[in-house]
């Protein structure tokens, strides 16, 4: 089994400031976005080497005691990995599909910080 670094997710406090900076300040292209100021906003930006996503916000329960980033893996198999975890409240989301259709789990370790494991490389073209 093989966990893949994939992207840091940033929910910033102000996400029309935060484009900008990594669009125009550090000239990195907008890959996609999605939603809205009803619903939130997305974006994936990405410089070559690496992605990051800023959301606006998030529709996960217990959103308000998530840290504002979190690491995300790109796995094969998320079933699989998720069952070779030992249960316990480290768990914040089961295995789900997400937003952005992508299958997902996603821990905290002891100090708060998330850990998502994704099925990303599947829905590449």
């Amino acid at each position: 089994m093989i966990d893949r670094f994939d992207h840091l997710h940033i929910q910033p406090a102000d996400f029309g400031l935060s484009l900008v900076f990594y669009r125009d300040t550090l000239g990195w292209s907008v890959v996609s976005q999605w939603g809205d100021r009803e619903t939130g906003r997305g974006a994936v930006l990405s410089s070559g080497a690496i992605k990051v996503v800023l959301a606006e916000r998030s529709r996960y329960p217990g959103e308000a005691s998530v840290p504002r980033s979190a690491i995300h893996l790109d796995i094969h198999d998320v079933d699989k990995r998720f069952e070779a975890l030992p249960a316990g409240d480290h768990v914040v989301i089961p295995p789900a599909t997400n937003d952005r259709g992508t299958r997902w789990f996603v821990v905290r370790d002891p100090d708060g910080n998330l850990v998502a494991f994704e099925e990303v490389s599947r829905h590449r073209g």
